[in-house]
């Protein structure tokens, strides 16, 4: 008994549905990768993942049940957490095929005590996965010093989320035990998840990269000789092309901020979203300033966003100074206080922000939204040729090239600005 298939260098379970279960289960044949191109681990593979479908089978039987995809994974799942990506003890695994097969079968109306015995118990973990993300957090408080208690939040459930999912699917296993074939099972079930529920691969690729860095992290200091960059191996996911947000025009930007509907708006959304519109700056930094990095009084008036030790922006590049034109300037004048309603919650003022222009279908499509105003004050800061540095020292983005110098002065960004100011000249 094997039931072994090799195709393109790897093994997969494959066997005819038996006529005794034909009534209940019409596939023709069941075949699921073993995730091996090794002979002797497929047979052991395909025992463990036999005796999962056998029992599928019998319960069918048992409970005059039609054959269910959805029961049908939770067995394969099942199966691949008892022997394709978690060895039982080392001394087990590597007994003689034979004695195995024998210890496995003997498994069938054992008890859970008896299972014990019979094929080793498990060692004691070192490091089970469930206490891998303390550890994680204890080795990342440089990650995440001058967070906010939003930002800390926004960090952490990610983390948290994957490690779930993780464990729920390989298991509780130890750290040290983690192999190829677990990271291929994470990626499969996303896999499942883009089929099915129609998931952008990019979702996958971004909780593979969580994830790796949660284990290189814990790995790299409790030494358990993982080989991360094996693990992590050619598993990224193919993306689709994805549709970049659009740019607010010039024209686009006047008839939105003119329109009666704003004015069911609270005050300080309202006023928001002039000051988006005129600095190009992201909401999460708007949303931040405080009193004093709104400098009216000063020649040219500006904001500064800055670092805080309680409140980090996204990289050291983001760390500016903005001249206020037009709209910007006029948003400031009535609110110079800032926005202390979503200064800690930017995630609310977007979110709260977006679901108003959409439901009063003032966005010119659904590729558009409140950080379409960062993108159109790039496009026109582009279009009028401004230099790279002052474009890069307005956006907050890196600098590609050295740095010498103060680099542009207030008035000189202010320059540049009043040629890009969409607030129509009185």
């Amino acid at each position: 008994m094997s039931y072994l298939l090799k195709r393109n260098g790897h093994y997969y379970y494959n066997r005819r549905i038996p006529d005794i279960y034909r009534d209940l289960d019409r596939r023709n044949n069941i075949r699921v990768s073993l995730r091996t191109d090794s002979r002797k681990q497929a047979l052991r593979n395909a025992i463990i993942f036999n005796e999962e479908i056998e029992a599928y089978w019998q319960s069918l039987v048992q409970h005059n049940q039609p054959h269910d995809n959805n029961r049908f994974k939770k067995t394969v799942r099942i199966a691949r957490q008892l022997g394709f990506s978690y060895k039982p003890l080392t001394t087990v695994a590597s007994l003689p095929l034979a004695e195995m097969v024998n210890r496995i079968f003997a498994t069938k109306e054992a008890t859970p005590i008896q299972v014990e015995a019979l094929l080793g118990g498990k060692d004691e973990p070192v490091l089970p996965l469930s206490k891998v993300l303390d550890k994680f957090w204890d080795l990342s408080k440089d990650k995440v010093m001058g967070k906010t208690a939003q930002q800390l939040r926004k960090w952490r459930v990610p983390r948290i989320r994957v490690m779930k999912q993780f464990i729920k699917l390989v298991g509780n296993k130890d750290l040290k035990d983690i192999t190829k074939e677990d990271i291929l099972a994470y990626r499969d079930w996303w896999l499942d998840r883009i089929q099915s529920d129609d998931k952008n691969p990019e979702s996958a690729n971004k909780d593979l990269v969580l994830l790796k860095g949660i284990l290189e992290t814990v790995a790299d200091h409790t030494k358990p000789g993982l080989d991360i960059p094996h693990l992590f191996k050619k598993i990224k996911l193919k993306t689709r092309f994805k549709q970049k947000r659009l740019p607010f025009t010039t024209e686009q930007i006047r008839s939105l901020l003119q329109n009666p509907k704003l004015q069911n708006m609270n005050t300080e959304m309202y006023w928001f979203l002039f000051a988006a519109s005129e600095t190009g700056a992201r909401p999460s930094e708007l949303a931040g300033l405080l009193p004093q990095d709104i400098r009216l009084n000063d020649p040219v008036p500006h904001i500064a966003i800055t670092d805080r030790k309680d409140r980090t922006l996204k990289n050291h590049h983001s760390e500016r100074t903005i001249p206020l034109v037009g709209y910007a300037l006029d948003a400031f004048k009535a609110r110079p206080n800032g926005f202390p309603r979503y200064r800690d919650k930017p995630d609310n003022l977007t979110g709260a922000a977006n679901k108003f222009l959409k439901e009063n279908e003032l966005l010119p499509s659904e590729q558009h939204s409140l950080y379409s105003f960062r993108h159109g004050f790039q496009d026109r800061i582009l279009k009028v040729n401004a230099p790279d540095r002052v474009q890069a020292a307005l956006m907050g983005h890196k600098f590609n090239r050295p740095m010498y110098g103060d680099g542009a002065s207030l008035e000189q960004k202010k320059e540049w600005m009043d040629k890009v100011c969409v607030k129509p000249v009185a």
